[in-house]
């Protein structure tokens, strides 16, 4: 198990695939040869409404972490209404996806995995002790919304995460996991293997 805190200072800034925005970008992985994304996590301001990026080969999810209401229309008919902070909304990156907002701006938290190799999943854990998150991947980031984080592992060790910091656990030990002290996203990611 290989943990480290990766501070909010190194995180980078880079426009939006589309060109519309900026994206915070708290994390890449990328293949060692290909050079291709294989997961991103990243936060983004939506000021206006108006297309998302397009992202073939990936599966997208998005958490709604400040405003008051995003609504995502897919190609397909399909669509998410995120009307409270951490309402979440998972979807293919291949189709087109529309958002308009509710009330004014927000600002989401998005994972984007490459579906051929790794399967996402985000849940968020409210502030308060002891939340416990049962932990079955090949990645683990936990990233600190609101507030410091206290992170004990299945061997009773501690990690301590600042308020908009982030937590990469590769290869996490499985099982149950606490987190207490603040809001925070659980991000796991299931490398799938190779047929």
């Amino acid at each position: 198990m290989n943990t480290r805190v990766i501070d909010k200072t190194s995180f980078r800034e880079m426009p939006w695939a589309n060109g519309g925005g900026v994206t915070t970008e708290l994390l890449a992985h990328k293949d060692a040869v290909s050079g291709r994304m294989l997961w991103r996590l990243s936060m983004a301001g939506v000021a206006s409404e108006g297309p998302f990026s397009h992202f073939a080969g990936y599966d997208r999810i998005l958490v709604l972490i400040e405003g008051r209401g995003l609504r995502l229309s897919h190609a397909d008919g399909t669509g998410h209404d995120l009307s409270n902070v951490y309402d979440l909304a998972s979807f293919p990156g291949d189709g087109e996806t529309h958002a308009t907002l509710a009330h004014g701006p927000i600002r989401d938290f998005n994972v984007i995995a490459d579906r051929s190799t790794f399967r996402p999943s985000v849940i968020v854990t409210g502030t308060g002790n002891n939340n416990r998150v049962s932990i079955h991947a090949s990645v683990l980031a936990v990233f600190a919304v609101d507030g410091d984080l206290l992170i004990v592992d299945p061997d009773a060790a501690g990690h301590h995460v600042p308020e908009g910091d982030l937590l990469l656990v590769e290869a996490p030990q499985q099982g149950d996991w606490s987190v207490s002290g603040a809001t925070a996203i659980v991000v796991q990611l299931m490398q799938l293997e190779e047929e």
